[in-house]
């Protein structure tokens, strides 16, 4: 870390409408870099360092950190979640770390502005458009009475591209993209953090078709149109009191992205509420359509449902119904569940909040019965995130069920719910491409894509962190996956590997490691004694 005039420390965030925790890298920290490098300052003005880098090597990076002249930290995590790929900065961390820079002038960023914190040690608490504050405080000009905030938020997106090879990830990140902030919905779901914004914008197409330029330009391949509450809304049209999907928007701005990213690896999105697809169903059809036709496989559209209970609906300004959510996911699999390469284009997935005002034990039950519907129906659904509120402002949790029940519950969706849908989303023998070894446990390793909401894939073997590989679907967990690397030569498998095959266990699969130079499927029933149906390795192994 070189010594800086500015340092950006990423403390990652995650919020109803953006996800900035790797390996994603939010919009905030290009938008602040951008910022920085408008007010004047050099490449090597500016430093970038995650929490997670920080952590690992705090005595020497505090040290530097205090020869900075200001600091700027963004954070704040406003939904639950769990996290492989880093952990967002606490609360407590933020407070040490005001409290003992003692000489730069720290500056707090992100969306933990609009929650309501009595935040500590902190110099400045900044305004909630990222980069604003710090642009006025280095030039003493509020460039927000020259210009709109959207070209504003287009300027400094396009300046702040180059933050992205200072990221640790780099260039296996995945660019959360912003298309507009705030919820369009006049009221707010009572427990949602997008009601605190104040400042809302729609960005430009071309804006946003030039930072993609510009981060393409600098090697990044992965990116995900994810930062906004409903992309189907995007520069949508208002009629008579309502917001009109704009198909022809949509299909500007995504053949926009491929024209200028030709060799991008994932585009993918994330947010759309079901209400709008069963609103404006012919609209909804035709952005589908786009967003399937430019996409890359793998893509998810999140659902926020929250919950089929319709006492819990009404009480808590949910803005979907159960009966609009079944539409939008039947018109989703109708419209974009077409496969690619064995994967969906792009699938619905299911939110589903508990800690909820007006919940009962009947919410689960009713939970559970529309999951079922769904399943029964033949319809994919390639996500259910079940997850307590987390409770912000004056929000107050209710639960009307025990802990046991709760967990009772979970795992009657994971048995009967989640499990056959992955058999049906991923089926044994679907290829996997560029699965990234995240963590290696013994046997086994796990790694996932990048994407939208990657599935978790267990790899039999030990692989290194970092490693990536293609890999063959041959068994189905609850939230999980598990996949042999592609192309897998039986000849050169390990104990661990050939024991996973379907239907193989140890016995078998010992006899296979002794006996080596197998030439083919005959040869491997003669080996087996002809006690094992081979016909089931087909298409899963090679014999070279």
């Amino acid at each position: 870390m070189q010594k800086a005039r500015v340092s950006i420390l990423d403390g990652y965030l995650d919020e109803p409408s953006c996800l900035g925790v790797p390996p994603y890298i939010a919009p905030h920290v290009r938008y602040t870099y951008g910022a920085l490098k408008d007010a004047g300052l050099t490449e090597d003005d500016i430093n970038y360092l995650t929490i997670d880098q920080f952590r690992d090597n705090r005595k020497e990076l505090i040290d530097k950190l205090q020869l900075s002249e200001i600091v700027i930290i963004i954070a704040g995590t406003t939904v639950p979640g769990k996290y492989l790929g880093g952990q967002p900065i606490t609360l407590q961390e933020i407070e040490e770390l005001g409290e003992e820079l003692d000489k730069p002038k720290t500056f707090l960023n992100g969306p933990i502005v609009n929650c309501g914190l009595g935040i500590n040690y902190i110099d400045v608490i900044s305004e909630e458009i990222p980069g604003l504050t710090i642009y006025q405080h280095l030039t003493d000009k509020d460039l927000s009475k020259e210009l709109d905030i959207a070209q504003i938020v287009d300027r400094w997106a396009g300046l702040g591209v180059e933050v992205t090879q200072q990221h640790p990830n780099y260039p296996y990140l995945v660019c959360e993209i912003e298309t507009f902030r705030g919820c369009p919905r006049e009221n707010h779901c009572s427990f949602c953090s997008e009601g605190f914004k104040e400042v809302t914008y729609q960005r430009s197409i071309d804006g946003i078709i030039n930072e993609v330029e510009g981060l393409a330009e600098l090697g990044n391949q992965y990116f995900r149109l994810g930062c906004q509450t409903d992309l189907l809304l995007y520069q949508s049209k208002e009629e008579e009191g309502e917001l009109i999907p704009n198909p022809a928007a949509i299909e500007k701005l995504y053949s926009g992205i491929r024209e200028v990213a030709p060799d991008l690896k994932v585009l993918h999105m994330d947010n759309v509420n079901p209400a709008t697809i069963a609103d404006f169903s012919k609209e909804a059809a035709q952005i589908l359509e786009t967003i399937a036709q430019y996409n890359t496989p793998g893509d998810v559209a999140a659902f926020g449902l929250e919950s089929t209970d319709p006492k819990v609906l009404e009480a808590n300004n949910i803005g979907t119904t159960v009966e609009k959510t079944l539409q939008a996911i039947k018109m989703m699999n109708e419209h974009s569940g077409y496969r690619e390469d064995g994967v969906p284009k792009l699938l619905p997935g299911v939110n589903l909040l508990h800690g909820l005002q007006g919940e009962s034990k009947e919410t689960m039950e009713l939970n559970f019965k529309f999951l079922k519907e769904v399943l029964e129906s033949d319809l994919l659904v390639r996500r259910i995130n079940i997850r307590q509120v987390n409770p912000l402002k004056d929000y107050e949790a209710a639960h009307g069920y025990s802990k046991h029940d709760f967990k009772k519950y979970k795992k009657k969706v994971n048995d009967e719910i989640n499990k056959p849908m992955l058999q049906q989303v991923f089926p044994v023998g679907t290829l996997l491409k560029e699965v990234i070894i995240e963590e290696s446990k013994g046997k086994i390793s796990f790694g996932r894509q990048l994407g939208t909401y990657p599935i978790l894939v267990g790899i039999p073997g030990q692989h290194e962190v970092g490693e990536i590989i293609d890999v063959k679907i041959i068994d189905h967990g609850y939230r999980s996956i598990t996949g042999l690397p592609w192309p897998f030569n039986i000849n050169e498998a390990g104990l661990a590997e050939l024991e996973s095959l379907p239907g193989i266990g140890k016995k078998r699969a010992m006899r296979i490691f002794m006996k080596k130079g197998i030439k083919d499927l005959d040869h491997l029933n003669e080996i087996l004694d002809y006690g094992y149906d081979v016909e089931r390795l087909e298409d899963l192994i090679l014999f070279k």
